[in-house]
């Protein structure tokens, strides 16, 4: 228990060391306006795409493109797409009816006009006009940034899986922006993703993990990132919202699509999520098993979660400030119970899932 609570503790006061790191967040320029692609995939939107096609297509921004491709739609998509008229929106229609969307993200790719690609899903929200030029003043910062990592914050709902999902968004959010901020990019999430299309090819695009349905996002963000070409965008201005999935089945089925492309990652990285997340479980389970053996008195565990979380809260609350979900801090105690047993079940779905085709 106690080397679990160091661990923990030296993550968190990594994770603020990266947090101090952070750069004012500055007004972008008015021009001169690089030329940007805005790519989405989708399959089976036509409940969400109008709703981002809208936000996208009323961007502040002096020049882009909308690039949409349906990837073999069953609904009428791609009729509510054909509809649009607009000299900024270009519909492609996938080629290739494969699981998960490289190949039609790649696609999409060549298929642009520019340099400077930037992403998001079918089901998503810019939370202001000024998304696109913030994305690209993040990159115009540093000459040598190819990479640039936006927040993708979910939708607030007064449920308690919402509210999980946005702690579990929010916590995902700090461990890949701080890995990022001390020079060890890992992920980033394809709903707000920025890149150059060049830094894609020489790191030959999804090539070496075409055969995986997911890792569009993190795998690829491993290939391409380094120390030195990546930057973090956590502009308000930015964010870029969605809905959370509805019911825990289908939550947990999203997240566990995502982890098992986790063994793909480099070992670095392996390495530090998994015992980030096996301090979390061991933590709270040798404290139950000790007071089930009658080895630690109530109160003495107790007062030791307590210290646990006055000490965690205090490090990760500028990041509750900076991503904007200081409201989650009244949930936190249980939030904080509830992970270890997310982190359980994923797992477990996640040996189960490799059992089976995509």
């Amino acid at each position: 228990m106690g080397i679990s609570w160091v661990i923990i503790l030296l993550f968190w006061i990594s994770f603020f060391w990266a947090y101090l790191r952070i750069a004012p967040v500055k007004q972008p320029s008015v021009g001169p306006y690089l030329p940007v692609s805005v790519i989405i995939s989708c399959k089976n939107g036509s409940s969400t795409i109008l709703k981002t096609v809208e936000a996208v297509l009323a961007q502040d921004y002096q020049n882009f493109e909308l690039i949409v491709i349906d990837d073999f739609s069953t609904d009428n998509t791609f009729a509510l797409l054909s509809d649009i008229k607009n000299p900024l929106f270009n519909l492609l229609t996938a080629t290739q009816d494969v699981a998960g969307k490289k190949a039609a993200l790649t696609q999409a790719i060549h298929a642009s006009k520019n340099d400077i690609l930037l992403f998001t899903d079918a089901d998503c929200i810019p939370t202001s006009k000024q998304w696109i030029k913030s994305m690209v003043h993040s990159l115009q910062e540093n000459e040598s940034t190819e990479v640039v990592l936006g927040y993708g914050p979910m939708f607030k709902k007064p449920t308690c899986l919402n509210i999980f999902a946005r702690y579990e968004t929010w916590l995902t959010a700090v461990q890949y922006f701080s890995y990022a901020l001390l020079g060890i990019p890992y992920m980033g999430v394809g709903r707000n993703l920025l890149y150059k299309k060049s830094v894609f090819f020489k790191a030959k695009g999804f090539e070496n993990h075409a055969h995986i349905a997911s890792g569009d996002d993190d795998l690829l963000i491993s290939a391409m990132a380094n120390q030195s070409n990546i930057a973090i965008n956590i502009d308000l201005n930015a964010f870029v919202y969605s809905e959370a999935k509805g019911n825990v089945v289908a939550y947990l089925s999203q997240k566990t699509r995502h982890i098992t492309t986790s063994v793909r990652y480099k070992n670095i990285h392996q390495f530090l999520l998994a015992i980030f997340a096996v301090s979390q479980v061991s933590f709270y389970g040798i404290i139950i098993i000790a007071l089930v053996l009658g080895q630690l008195a109530s109160k003495t565990a107790l007062m030791i979660i307590i210290l646990k979380w006055i000490l965690q809260f205090a490090l990760h609350f500028g990041w509750m400030k900076r991503l904007k979900s200081k409201d989650l801090a009244f949930y936190f105690p249980v939030l904080d119970i509830i992970i270890p047993i997310y982190y359980t079940f994923l797992t477990l779905g996640s040996v189960f899932k490799k059992k089976n085709a995509w």
